[in-house]
């Protein structure tokens, strides 16, 4: 058993390996070529503007083929397997066609210029790039916000973005958002970037409306498990004072089955305690066990 386990890890790594590395060629094979900034920035101490110049815009275009021959010994006219260093075979079989990587779906909407950020170090918002085998990716916005606030910078949503704007919802808020957004908001943190005060505009709505899944019959047959398995997600409205009140005063469903109390009977108060005897302790102390069970001889079945 324990063989097959580690097989079946074994596998389940090769997978993986195998998957990261059609993305890395794939993120290659997007541009025709293969390019290590940690070999020239680190081995060769080349700065990024003996590469990347800049444009008009006061934008830094990648560098082209003029550029690399400064450093290298190119032969345009008699390509030689030379140029599977610098370009990708796929490449070669297209005339070593070179094309531009295409920005993520993030990137499209942003405003940007390199030459507006020229006081600042490359690195600072291209992290890791002495260290990247391959092209380089932007910062995030986390980064940018940040950087913004320390340096006194514009921080409205137009100073950055064509379309993008705190008062005008993503494409995301449409449909059925509102009964999808809980999910997604434990997985990104980006709601603060137009709900500063989160806390605040979350509780607006969810101190007076009921989620969705307290449904009539959710008080009988629901709610125990789900406190259950998440407490804290109960705690974003109630308090512990909330569940005691009721309990309390009331027995829990279970304790109405016929044969709650019998010994040895299934779903009786035995078999729920063994299950998760913290349950119990709710409401019930230890010490109310022995009030039935230390003249009683538990047997093994």
């Amino acid at each position: 058993m324990i063989f097959t386990r580690k097989i079946k890890l074994y596998l389940v790594g090769i997978a993986v390996l195998l998957g990261l590395s059609i993305l890395l060629y794939g993120c290659r094979g997007e541009t025709g070529l293969k390019f290590s900034h940690s070999f020239h920035i680190v081995e060769q101490e080349a700065t990024c503007d003996q590469c990347h110049v800049a444009g008009k815009k006061g934008n830094y275009s990648n560098p082209s083929m003029d550029n690399c021959k400064n450093c290298h010994d190119i032969d345009e006219d008699n390509p030689s397997e030379k140029c599977l260093v610098c370009h990708t075979v796929e490449g070669a079989k297209h005339d070593y066609e070179v094309k531009e990587k295409a920005k993520p779906k993030s990137h499209t909407d942003l405003i940007f210029s390199h030459e507006v950020h020229a006081d600042s170090n490359c690195a600072t918002c291209h992290k890791g790039v002495a260290k990247d085998q391959d092209l380089a990716n932007g910062p995030k916005m986390p980064l940018c916000i940040n950087c913004h606030k320390a340096q006194d910078g514009p921080q409205e949503c137009s100073a950055c973005h064509q379309h993008i704007n705190a008062k005008k919802a993503p494409e995301s808020h449409q449909q059925d958002w509102e009964t999808r957004h809980g999910q997604a908001s434990r997985l990104d943190s980006s709601c603060a970037y137009c709900h500063p005060d989160r806390q605040k505009f979350c509780e607006s709505c969810h101190r007076t409306q009921k989620p969705r899944d307290h449904t009539f019959g959710w008080k009988n047959s629901g709610h125990g498990m789900e406190a259950t398995h998440d407490r804290r997600l109960c705690a974003n409205c109630h308090d512990s004072g909330y569940c005691v009140d009721c309990h309390r005063n009331q027995k829990p469903v279970s304790h109405h089955r016929a044969g709650w109390m019998s010994y040895g009977r299934e779903n009786g108060h035995g078999e729920e305690a063994h299950r998760n005897f913290r349950s119990c302790n709710v409401c019930h102390e230890t010490g109310q066990c022995l009030q039935c069970h230390q003249n009683i001889i538990l047997r093994k079945q």
